[in-house]
């Protein structure tokens, strides 16, 4: 086994491992509830910190998973679109991506906390999404403009295809691979905006246990233990989502012709 499947596995073993606590949060703190307040980090015991990292992970994880889902599908839906709608999408999507790079995320979170109800979990859900889902669109623009030039997809095309069967056969399977490293690289960024919003008190409510709410609580000292916790938790899963990430973009993706597989004779629809 090399080097780098090994890291391959285990880095896959530990984002499951993180996955299962997140799952099972509830029952493995003891309860509905964790046995120390966020705010309390800065005295809490080794059970108590264990119980509240539990808590955390659970609230972490949720927020990760779900910018991820949906940057993904509306990434891959914008990117799709800006090629196809045609009337200047992909001049109106570039202009989104420079606006969004020109404002910060802190305050983008922070307009939008003006009209969200949840507390903030809204606003910083919603704003990471956008973020990322922009940055998909654009990894999702480019791969298709690279493709449809292809003399497989031009001979497709003459020989009646759809557009639909086009982007099942020649589109879609080549940006598989690029988009799963994209979306494992965002997710490690995410990480660390989490916590740096949290941090900044722009994140999740205060009350709500996360990584980068325990940084701010643990932040000005009093308590080793906690902070070894939430900065080897930040800093661990977000190395392991990178090196996830630069594995899958160094490995060698077969290469088939699209057409190969498919029958001589190809559906209308």
């Amino acid at each position: 086994m090399t080097l780098a499947r090994l890291g391959h596995w285990l880095g896959l073993v530990l984002l499951a491992s993180l996955v299962v606590v997140a799952l099972l949060a509830d029952a493995l703190a003891g309860g509905a509830a964790w046995a120390s307040p966020q705010h309390a980090l800065p005295g809490a015991g080794a059970r108590e910190i264990a119980g509240w990292w539990v808590m955390a992970t659970r609230n972490t994880v949720a927020v990760v998973v779900t910018t991820t889902a949906l940057a993904a599908v509306l990434g891959t839906a914008l990117g799709a679109a800006s090629v196809y709608g045609g009337g200047g999408a992909g001049g109106l999507l570039a202009r989104l991506v420079e606006f969004t790079g020109a404002v910060p995320g802190l305050i983008l979170v922070g307009l939008l906390r003006f009209w969200d109800a949840s507390g903030g979990i809204l606003a910083l859900v919603g704003t990471l999404a956008l973020l990322r889902a922009l940055e998909v669109a654009q990894l999702v623009r480019a791969q298709v403009l690279t493709t449809i030039p292809s003399d497989f997809v031009e001979a497709s095309r003459a020989l009646g295809a759809s557009r639909g069967w086009q982007l099942r056969v020649h589109i879609l399977p080549p940006l598989a691979r690029p988009l799963l490293v994209n979306l494992l690289l965002g997710a490690s960024s995410l990480i660390g905006l989490e916590a740096a919003l949290s941090f900044t008190g722009l994140g999740l409510p205060s009350d709500t246990p996360s990584w980068g709410g325990g940084l701010a609580a643990v932040a000005g000292g009093g308590n080793g233990v906690a902070l070894a916790c939430v900065v080897g938790s930040i800093g661990l899963t977000s190395a392991v989502l990178y090196g996830l990430s630069v594995i899958h973009a160094s490995a060698e993706a077969p290469v088939v012709m699209a057409g190969h597989a498919k029958p001589a004779t190809i559906p209308a629809a």
